[in-house]
């Protein structure tokens, strides 16, 4: 039997992008497969702009009040049906082979319990600012990597619904439209490792990214990257979650390349990415844990 996938897309008044997202996914031949859209936008835009799919079977458009990213994707979670399920965002489009490449890895490799897949920028978008990328070497992680080798993204997550049922579901105060802007994704794969389960970083299975961002944009963007990774590792340091104090390094590391790079004018420096940092940590200090699940919480 084929192994079914339950895709979802959050996406909130872009319908420009949820659209082409949405196409390049469902431009695949087969039949065993979902797609969920998600949407919390302000207005129906969107929404009339995804009719154009009502009609394929495949497609399912779920309306949200829910707001952030990972708010949406755990509705997601919620709603699908598929053992398999795998996440992009709007801004991105899918290779042709992607649902194909998926099916193959979950199904020769049944301990694979979390996946990230290759993120690229398109040549003619390349120079024209700043996006998030991931390039996968190292493939296999059972320990958390170091803070010089790249961690997934969010962009091209693939998750074993087991996984879910064992960790949790992603923490609603981390990511794309909330206060920490990022780190739902790391949060994710912190607590898979510290679980015992295996991390698969798979370059065969490929999105493109269009999200560029320029300027102080981009700039706002990278302090937002920042933000979120202090706030997710002080998050477990203060969970005491295993071997999570090994993260801290991250601090020392990026401050000293920060350094480094205004020494010998390299530029950007990633100086904005250890004031987020720290910003992300302390304010994490003040934000309160839900501790029996591990996530943040409003209460």
């Amino acid at each position: 039997m084929t192994l079914r996938i339950s895709a979802v897309v959050p996406t909130r008044n872009r319908p420009d992008h949820a659209v082409p997202c949405a196409g390049s996914i469902l431009s695949d031949a087969t039949d065993d497969f979902e797609l969920l859209v998600v949407d919390q936008s302000d207005d129906d835009a969107t929404e009339q702009a995804l009719a154009a799919f009502a009609g394929d079977r495949r497609f399912r458009y779920i309306r949200s009040s829910s707001r952030g990213a990972s708010a949406a994707r755990n509705v997601g979670v919620e709603q699908s049906t598929a053992p398999i399920i795998a996440f992009t965002d709007d801004d991105c489009r899918v290779s042709t082979d992607w649902l194909q490449q998926i099916r193959m890895l979950f199904e020769h490799d049944p301990d694979a319990a979390l996946v990230f897949g290759k993120v690229s920028i398109p040549n003619e978008l390349k120079g024209r600012g700043f996006a998030a990328e991931f390039e996968p070497h190292q493939r296999v992680h059972y320990e958390y990597p170091p803070a010089d080798v790249p961690w997934g993204l969010g962009a091209n997550m693939i998750v074993r619904r087991s996984l879910f049922e064992r960790v949790g579901t992603f923490d609603p105060l981390l990511g794309p439209g909330t206060a920490f802007r990022a780190g739902e994704e790391f949060d994710l794969e912190i607590r898979a490792l510290a679980a015992g389960n295996k991390v698969v970083h798979a370059a065969e299975i490929a999105v493109f990214h269009l999200g560029i961002r320029e300027g102080e944009e981009a700039s706002k963007l990278v302090r937002g990257y920042g933000r979120a990774t202090g706030a997710t590792i002080a998050k477990h340091v203060r969970l005491h979650t295993r071997e999570s104090k090994v993260l801290l390094s991250w601090f020392a590391h990026f401050t000293g390349r920060g350094l480094v790079n205004a020494a010998m004018w390299r530029r950007p420096t990633g100086i904005g990415f250890v004031c987020g940092m720290l910003a992300g940590a302390y304010l994490s200090l003040g934000q309160p844990i839900d501790r029996a699940r591990g996530i943040y919480t409003d209460q």
